[in-house]
């Protein structure tokens, strides 16, 4: 079982600690798919970076970004097949209005509020639907996402909600920071994945081979997300 203490690891690019680097990898497949979807909707280069991850327990999430009462507009799904994962893909408010131009690829047309949220949704359901079929190729396992669900409240609030529910569902929270860039703007995020145990377990088997590790994980030992 996850140890109660105060944890948080956080990891660069460029970082060495085994787990955090197939988690990157991850990020990194995922960034992928997504540039190439939207670069393919807007006809344009967009480019998305995945500089960080961080893995800490659940409750520790606020202390991240010490976004708090912060309004943030956040995209949610739910990952079900052989293993399941919680996903959202969070932006502060105000980065809405970046994200609907670079969704209608175009800064003259006047954007609405309605087109802002669908701007936010559509980014939201690419982004993550992208790092869950990320997932699925690097577990080799068919995982299916439920429709995605946008929500804009303060940073808080939508955690705390979120936590309520994956109280019995999961004991880590993987967090990758997110940076979106078009030719002459950019805006930033982060994408919050609450990975079941079976998930874990998955991820980090893969992992071990893709590292070429030949140790294998024992069968009743939680995988070591956190130490």
């Amino acid at each position: 079982m996850v140890g109660k203490a105060t944890t948080i690891k956080t990891v660069n690019a460029k970082g060495n600690f085994s787990d955090l680097e197939i988690l990157l990898e991850i990020g990194s497949m995922g960034a992928g798919h997504a540039t190439t979807t939207l670069s393919q909707m807007v006809g344009e280069p967009i480019k998305i970076e995945v500089p960080r991850v961080h893995i800490v327990e659940p409750h520790l999430v606020p202390r991240i970004y010490s976004k708090h009462d912060t309004t943030v507009a956040a995209v949610f799904l739910k990952m079900r097949g052989a293993a399941d994962c919680d996903l959202m893909l969070s932006f502060e408010e105000e980065e809405s209005k970046k994200i609907a131009e670079l969704m209608i690829n175009s800064v003259e047309k006047e954007v609405t509020r309605e087109m802002e949220l669908s701007a936010m949704e559509e980014l939201g359901s690419i982004v993550l639907c992208s790092f869950l079929n990320a997932m699925a190729d690097f577990t080799l396992t068919k995982l299916m996402a439920t429709p995605p669900e946008i929500i804009i409240d303060s940073f808080d609030a939508i955690i705390d909600e979120l936590l309520i529910q994956q109280a019995l569902c999961s004991e880590v929270a993987v967090i990758f920071d997110a940076r979106f860039k078009r030719r002459n703007s950019s805006t930033e995020g982060f994408l919050i994945t609450f990975p079941s145990y079976s998930l874990q377990r998955m991820l980090v088997e893969k992992g071990k081979e893709w590292l070429g590790n030949e140790l294998s994980v024992e069968k009743d030992t939680l995988p070591p997300l956190m130490g």
